[in-house]
């Protein structure tokens, strides 16, 4: 017997399902999180912003809205010019606030459109990466002859028939895996 039809059988008569999908999934949560890079910030503060929908235009308008803010709240002793600068202060800081509203927006809608068909890692990513509010469960899966399986135990079937296709190295590693899940012996 080869060794992919003996992990195969160890597999199919295993009466622990639950524990083989178990850890079928730290399995590839421990792959993902070797493979995937995460990068953390450190302690040095960029001067530039973090976030995706900030541009150069918004810093300008930043700073200028800043600039006459500070102006405004200078100027003491003249109250028409104080007038008018709060006017200038409060234009430019509407523009300001709109111009980022717009830009947010626009990144939202871009993030929405382009996520899923240029990156379809992305749920796998966030499951991965503990991201996600509720764990997903395996429920379905297409088999080779267009039919879906209909329950876990023909979803792990499904599974390691799909991947029996493996290096006799991987299949050996795995066999020591499996035969070492209670109740499998």
């Amino acid at each position: 017997m080869t060794s992919n039809s003996t992990l195969n059988q160890k597999v199919r008569l295993c009466t622990h399902t639950e524990v083989v999908i178990h850890k079928l999934n730290s399995a590839i949560t421990a792959a993902c999180d070797a493979t995937f890079q995460v990068s953390r910030p450190g302690k040095c503060v960029s001067k530039e912003r973090s976030v995706p929908w900030w541009t150069s235009d918004l810093t300008i308008l930043r700073k200028k809205a800043l600039a006459l803010r500070r102006r405004y709240q200078r100027t003491k002793m003249d109250a028409n010019l104080q007038h008018e600068r709060r006017l200038l202060y409060l234009e430019c800081s509407r523009l300001y606030q709109a111009k980022l509203r717009e830009e947010k927006l626009k990144s939202w809608k871009d993030f929405c459109s382009s996520t899923e068909s240029s990156n379809p890692w992305n749920a796998v990513y966030r499951y991965a990466a503990g991201k996600l509010r509720s764990k997903p469960t395996l429920s379905t899966l297409k088999a080779n002859n267009n039919t879906y399986t209909s329950d876990s135990q023909s979803t792990t079937n499904q599974l390691m028939d799909d991947w029996m296709i493996l290096s006799l190295k991987t299949a050996r590693t795995a066999i020591q895996y499996i035969t070492n899940t209670p109740g499998s012996k």
